[in-house]
């Protein structure tokens, strides 16, 4: 199934017995976030909204509220999602630098931890956020143009859940202990955990948390980390690299490709035993397992940061 955004570099999808399966993404050029209804198989969109230049990122922060980063506001902007599908705009933080990416954590003390990560640059910035409560923004040093954050329920060397990130300028992987609220959020530095040859673009993590797997751009190699045992596997790829990942379970990946999602099987070695190519219609830099037509079979969502669509494989077979 196409969904007809335009250049859509990240989004996400959040299905609810009440509201079914809905779609948040930003199109990038057109400078607009987007909400669609996932209907089985069919897709309609609810809502189109304008924002300033360059939107990066859209997630859902609950069932009534999706942020988008903003580039040229450098601002998280915060929409409230009406009864029937409408975007309403709810609030702007200015993070003090463009954002490339966001992330979302329930926060101890009551509202949300929103993660703003930058497009270029070392400084993040923590965001308490209520819904109808005061706003802080603290900012955070990191590592160079750490892109995308991912959360992981174990970390290195027997620690415990915590947040992962590869860093885009200095080909590293950070892991951060997982906060619970401000305070605790800008208390602890991130500790590297890898550095690598090539530019580390994503990591993505197992259901079971036992991998991470982490998107390698050139060189012909991705790489596998098992936190049981801290040892890290240089795994064979193209050499064009990935662009983005997602983990179907410990041994099977859906990597993104140059204009196609590679569906890769491993074996404990690393070694690839089966592998399936499927062509999309862009540079899927952001994927996302889940069962959008609700037949109990997880779908592929493959967002695309270039191209006219993004798609969705339906239970597509796996390797």
């Amino acid at each position: 199934m196409r969904l007809p955004s335009p250049e859509v570099w990240g989004g996400q999808a959040r299905c609810t017995e009440v509201a079914g399966c809905r779609w948040v993404a930003v199109e990038h050029d057109v400078s607009a976030v987007v909400l669609y209804a996932l209907d089985g198989r069919r897709q309609h969109l609810l809502s189109r909204h304008a924002v300033a230049y360059h939107p990066d990122s859209a997630k859902w922060i609950d069932d009534r509220h999706v942020v988008a980063a903003v580039e040229k506001s450098r601002s998280l902007d915060i929409f409230a999602v009406t009864a029937d599908g409408q975007l309403q705009p709810k609030a702007q933080i200015d993070v003090g630098f463009e954002p490339r990416d966001v992330m979302v954590l329930p926060a101890r003390d009551g509202g949300w931890l929103l993660l703003a990560t930058p497009y270029r640059g070392r400084q993040v910035a923590w965001v308490h956020w209520r819904p109808n409560g005061a706003t802080r923004v603290v900012p955070q040093t990191w590592c160079a143009t750490p892109w995308h954050v991912t959360a992981v329920p174990r970390g290195p060397r027997g620690q415990g859940p915590g947040l992962v990130t590869s860093c885009l300028d200095d080909n590293q992987v950070l892991y951060l202990p997982l906060p619970d609220a401000l305070d605790t959020a800008v208390a602890t530095q991130p500790q590297a955990v890898h550095r690598f040859d090539h530019v580390a673009r994503r990591v993505g993590v197992t259901p079971s948390g036992r991998y991470w797997y982490v998107a390698l751009e050139t060189g012909g190699k991705v790489a596998r980390y098992d936190v049981t045992t801290d040892v890290w596997q240089m795994l064979p790829f193209t050499a064009f690299g990935a662009v983005g990942v997602a983990p179907y379970d410990d041994d099977t990946v859906a990597w993104g490709e140059n204009n196609r999602v590679l569906i890769v099987r491993y074996d404990a070695a690393g070694q690839v035993l089966a592998q399936r190519s499927v062509p999309v219609s862009g540079l899927p830099t952001e994927l996302q397992w889940i069962d959008v037509d609700r037949d109990g079979h997880l779908d592929l969502m493959s967002m695309n940061s270039t191209g006219p669509a993004s798609d969705v494989l339906f239970g597509p077979s796996l390797p």
